[in-house]
């Protein structure tokens, strides 16, 4: 029994345990079907709905529904200014759209190396020599970035705190809600993410009323209706995108922010019962609490050592697979490390290579994010799963480690 799925043994579970599942409920589909009745498919009703109470939730003046996370990202800095050869302090631990979008606005990422939990660090952050215009968080994993530190940083160097809350929806950082402490912050709907919007989907937040209105026009096509109203139709005053959310995914979206607190306490609980069942496994390192930070868990993420397991992530991740556990291998790549970061001054690999000049980021080294790319194993973990499933996931990983221990 003890022989692991992947050398011929029989799998903890017949029935996979996916990585994620979306919960959608007939609320989602009742609003679907009052937009199609509607015939309003844009700038409806719950795009209206949507934005107030996610301003009213992350207790911001504003919050702004856009067509998808990293556009949001996108017209953020555009929004701050923060254009060519700009340059903008972020991570490498994280998905591509976190640098690339600072790429498109004509920026130059800069990256600095993050702590142990995979979140940015604010010393290696006040380590860095070039003068910058802004710093770009990502709350990793659903776990909240040292705000107060970073807060500090941006403040000496009058510099702007840009928030890409793509993984925490309703995370806290001493108390307030993430997306409220930067300049501007950026969050994602897409399927996968706390709560979705059944396509894409993203959201902007700020206290700033004059950012609030950049967007608004940014994200339409630069039309001033948009902020003074129909008699202004087709009076354009500044280059924008069509960068809006349909008033299908609003109305989803909507409804599934109404369940976020209810899904988080979900996720929060079942993180917690893997955690019991995984502690004190030589060679695993488990995610971590902090008194200050709410962790809302959008992905629960171990570090396995491979000189104490005696297990390669790669060839964990792929003996968890065969035992019916749908792990996956993370952010295994830093994007300091992508060929694209590579060749970043190529422009048949980025086109803005033409016009910006760019660090030779094949010399960078950051240690730390090296070493958790590494590392790094995403276990499944949704509103949802079983008690019975998170212990499969616990069984199935104390078994290959038992195995390999016994077959060194």
């Amino acid at each position: 029994m003890d022989k692991p799925a992947i050398l011929g043994g029989v799998p903890v579970t017949k029935e996979p345990i996916p990585f994620t599942k979306i919960i959608m409920t007939n609320d989602e589909k009742k609003a679907v079907e009052d937009v199609i009745r509607s015939k309003i498919f844009v700038n409806g009703k719950y795009t209206k709905m949507l934005e107030k109470e996610f301003a009213r939730y992350i207790s911001v003046k504003h919050a702004i529904a856009v067509s998808n996370g990293t556009d949001a990202l996108f017209l953020s800095y555009l929004a701050l200014g923060i254009g060519f050869n700009d340059k903008v302090i972020t991570t490498p631990l994280s998905f591509i759209a976190t640098v690339s979008s600072i790429m498109h606005s004509g920026a130059i990422p800069i990256f600095a190396d993050v702590k142990l939990d995979g979140n940015l660090d604010p010393d290696s952050v006040s380590q860095v020599q070039d003068d910058f215009s802004a710093i770009t968080i990502v709350h990793l994993y659903g776990k909240p970035a040292d705000m107060r530190d970073f807060l500090q940083i941006a403040h000496e160097h009058n510099a702007y705190i840009i928030e890409d809350a793509a993984h925490a929806h309703g995370a806290e950082y001493d108390g307030k809600k993430i997306g409220s402490f930067g300049d501007i912050a950026a969050f994602s709907l897409y399927p996968s993410k706390i709560i979705a919007a059944g396509g894409w989907g993203g959201i902007i937040t700020t206290n700033n009323d004059e950012i609030s209105e950049k967007l608004r026009l940014l994200r339409a096509h630069g039309e001033l209706k948009v902020i003074k109203g129909a008699e202004f139709s087709y009076q354009y005053i500044r280059l924008g995108y069509n960068m809006r959310i349909s008033e299908i995914e609003a109305a989803i979206a909507y409804h599934q922010l109404k369940k976020l607190d209810s899904f988080i306490k979900v996720r929060r609980s079942a993180a917690k019962k893997l955690t019991d069942l995984l502690e004190n496994i030589p060679g695993i390192t488990l995610p971590s609490e902090e008194p200050n930070k709410k962790h809302v868990y959008y992905i629960y993420c171990i570090l396995i050592d491979p000189n104490i397991t005696g297990w390669s992530r790669n060839k964990f991740v792929e003996a968890l697979n065969a035992e019916g556990i749908c792990a996956r291998k993370g952010y295994h790549i830093p994007i300091h490390k992508t060929i694209l970061m590579q060749y970043v001054s190529d422009p048949r690999k980025n086109h803005f290579a033409r016009i910006v000049r760019y660090p030779n980021y094949s010399k960078t080294s950051l240690p730390t994010a090296e070493l958790l790319a590494n590392r790094m194993i995403w276990l499944p973990l949704y509103p949802g799963i079983k008690d019975t499933e998170i212990e499969k996931i616990a069984i199935a990983i104390k078994r290959l480690i038992k195995w390999r221990n016994r077959n060194i």
